[in-house]
């Protein structure tokens, strides 16, 4: 049998797209390689599924922002939220920031609706099929698996996903199939991850939370900050703040520039005047407790120790320069950054195949007509928010809009 449309990679991308492509009557196999679909998804907003951002913009991206506001414009996030609404029955709420989730607040309840609607569509669900081969023969694309299966189609979908969370699956194929009808790709590197610094510095800090506006300088300059938990690990520093810098950090890294972060713990107050107001209060608190409770005790004796102070001074025996180097040492703690974790530990997929070779208003490859790409294989990457799964639902459904203006007999 010969599908209209063959979907390999039953992602967040693969899901949507297999029901947007069946509602309007189309033949669609969905191929996946693991034992079950959309197992990534379940991991998504901490379990809750972020579904989208109603105020994504494309600066909300990265690589191919051209693509990215191609998408957002096709397929806005009210679009994607009424189409979770009134098509898959996935009522949506917003928090007060714009992040948009689930009503059930359950990434659980995603997977099912596109699961179930597929199911109830008539979408061919293939699952334990790894396409090995994607090949064009008579005018349909042909995929064989590493079992010796095959499916045929007359379009196809590669939405595989990138490297990033390999336990969930991760593994590049989709590259693969893409280069092998001559499509670019550009270099793929972990993006939002936790940042490495030298764990000298942060060892004694593992556990702490603490509110901090995060800096990334590249070659002293300021990259990017960001505002938010950071949370100390052994050898660096987590949280979504932190997290939001790792893709400058590594662009910068890979291109051999210096990077580090500077941690300003009290952003907006004026730390010298409030440490001397202190310290008239608490003569005789020693250094290593007279920080504690404007940052965690623990922090506070690291910080006390970067201002190179005595962890047994008197805050009354504090002289006017020892006081200024902590008040400076407590608004721009400096780390140096070496590097961040790896596509092991990270949500997303930075680079990957090139938007030049596409038709960015269908998703439609350039090189092989009626072939088509959506999601991370592609090189678009949002930060933390609900970026990146609006990113998949939007690329995907203008790949499904595409698909099926070429089945019909319209001109790519």
């Amino acid at each position: 049998m010969i599908y209209d449309a063959m979907i390999i990679g039953g992602g967040a991308s693969g899901l949507i797209a297999a029901c947007a492509l069946a509602l309007r009557g189309r033949r669609v196999v969905l191929l996946e390689k693991q034992e079950r679909v959309g197992r990534k998804l379940l991991s998504t907003g901490n379990g809750r599924c972020n579904l989208t951002h109603l105020n994504a913009t494309a600066g909300d991206y990265h690589g191919a922002r051209a693509a990215a506001r191609a998408a957002l414009k096709a397929w806005p996030p009210e679009r994607v939220v009424a189409f979770f609404g009134e098509t898959l029955g996935v009522p949506c709420v917003p928090d007060g920031e714009g992040r948009v989730y689930p009503m059930s607040r359950q990434a659980a309840s995603v997977l099912d609706a596109l699961r179930l609607r597929c199911d109830e569509l008539g979408v061919d669900t293939r699952t334990g099929f790894r396409v090995t081969g994607l090949s064009r023969k008579g005018g349909a694309f042909e995929a064989a698996s590493d079992g010796g299966e095959r499916a045929s189609a007359r379009c196809a979908l590669v939405c595989t996903g990138g490297l990033a969370a390999p336990k969930l699956g991760a593994s590049g194929e989709g590259y693969r199939l893409l280069e092998g009808f001559g499509h670019a790709i550009s270099p793929r590197f972990p993006a939002i991850a936790a940042l490495r610094t030298p764990p000298k510095d942060v060892r004694g800090l593992k556990g702490i939370r603490a509110q901090v506006l995060l800096t990334l300088l590249v070659e002293g300059e300021i990259a990017r900050e960001e505002y938010g938990e950071a949370l100390f690990a052994e050898s660096g520093v987590s949280g979504i703040a932190a997290m939001q810098l790792a893709r400058p950090a590594n662009e910068a890294l890979r291109e051999g520039r210096r990077c580090a972060v500077a941690l300003d713990f009290l952003p907006d107050g004026d730390a010298r005047a409030l440490l001397r107001q202190r310290a008239e209060q608490l003569p005789l608190r020693a250094m290593e407790d007279f920080l504690n409770g404007i940052v965690p005790r623990r922090l506070g004796q690291t910080v006390v120790a970067a201002a190179g102070l005595s962890p047994r001074l008197a805050a009354g025996a504090l002289a006017e320069g020892q006081l200024a180097r902590l008040a400076e040492v407590l608004t721009g703690w400096v780390l140096p950054v070496t590097g961040t974790q790896d596509f092991d530990q990270a949500q997303v997929t930075a680079g990957g195949a090139s938007l030049k070779d596409f038709d960015i208003r269908r998703m439609a490859s350039l090189r092989a007509p009626g072939l088509f790409a959506a999601g991370e294989v592609l090189d678009v990457d949002g930060d933390c928010g609900g970026f990146n799964l609006q990113w998949a639902w939007s690329s995907a459904l203008m790949a499904a809009d595409g698909i099926d203006k070429l089945l019909e007999g319209d001109a790519l």
